[in-house]
């Protein structure tokens, strides 16, 4: 189904230390989209995509991938854990004698929303708590190593082992997961090579190719892994200009397969050319999302269009 969602983000926070990068950024990425994410420089635009796949773990908040938890729970996402804990049964009863004649519901809606934005919670709340928390945990999470088999990643700096051939860096992945047999993950290999070129390159060592061709491989050795989402860290910034256009006509090919895909980019005739939909983030948030045709031609913030101005 193409509205499917394949990938929620859900109200995440992350803190390094006093820096807040990112402030409560909620998305959902749908089966097929191809979704760009623009904005200045320290934004948050690759902590998010790295939270997505649990390279780096969110201080609150969840993501799913298929339904499934990548995440530890956030009680704060889930009403039944608040109400379990022993800081609701205190305000509850409070509430209510402070404010006799208000509704149950009512008293509910206020005690949540007092609890959520003061983060009242502790780690000590109760048996009630730590119990349907970990319920939660057991009936929704996957491990993250199971989750990345289906998230592909391609980073700014291509992360190939430099002491293996470009072969040995495509299959090591599927061959040590028992995914595939060694000769299917080579049989594998040899066709993505074919496909860009660069079969040739099959014996060589990522320190005898070009920065476009490293990342390429590394493109492709994503791809290797059979994944259903693909989240791409600025794959061109760490590339010379020459080279840029050979990566982002293989991104292309992979999008017109009908690949999900998430880029973090700088490139904004690609991201106006290839996405679906654009975020734009600034300051930890996503001030403005839309088609490419909404975002870059008529952007409704202040903020967004200023940025536009300065990089189109």
């Amino acid at each position: 189904m193409q509205n499917e969602v394949i990938v929620n983000v859900n109200n995440i926070y992350k803190y390094f230390d006093d820096l807040k990068v990112l402030q409560g950024v909620s998305c959902d990425i749908k089966k097929g989209e191809r979704v760009a994410i623009i904005g200045p420089s320290g934004s948050g635009k690759s902590t998010l995509l790295r939270c997505m796949n649990l390279l780096e773990e969110p201080t609150y908040g969840e993501v799913w991938l298929e339904g499934k938890l990548l995440t530890a729970p956030d009680p704060y996402l889930h009403f039944d854990v608040i109400r379990a804990s022993e800081t609701y049964g205190r305000l509850m009863a409070a509430r209510k004698s402070e404010h006799p004649d208000e509704s149950a519901e009512e008293a509910d809606i206020a005690v949540i929303a007092d609890i959520k934005k003061n983060d009242l919670l502790k780690k000590h709340e109760g048996k009630a708590y730590r119990s349907l928390l970990r319920s939660t945990e057991k009936n929704n999470r996957t491990g993250i190593n199971l989750a990345r088999r289906d998230m592909g990643m391609v980073f700014q700096h291509f992360n190939l082992f430099n002491n293996l051939t470009v072969m040995k860096n495509i299959t090591l992945a599927p061959t040590e997961l028992g995914i595939m047999s060694k000769s299917e993950a080579e049989e594998k290999a040899m066709e993505l090579l074919e496909k860009i070129g660069l079969a040739d390159k099959a014996d060589a060592y990522p320190s005898t190719l070009s920065g476009g061709q490293k990342q390429r491989i590394a493109i492709v050795r994503a791809l290797a892994m059979n994944p259903k989402v693909m989240l791409f860290d600025e794959p061109t910034s760490a590339l010379d200009p020459e080279m840029v256009g050979e990566v982002l006509d293989l991104i292309k090919q992979v999008a017109d397969t009908g690949m999900t895909m998430v880029i973090v980019t700088h490139e904004m005739g690609f991201a106006r050319e290839v996405a679906t939909r654009v975020l734009f983030m600034d300051k930890g948030n996503i001030l403005e999302e839309g088609s490419p045709e909404e975002l870059f031609s008529a952007p409704k913030q202040e903020r967004t269009k200023e940025f536009l101005s300065k990089v189109l």
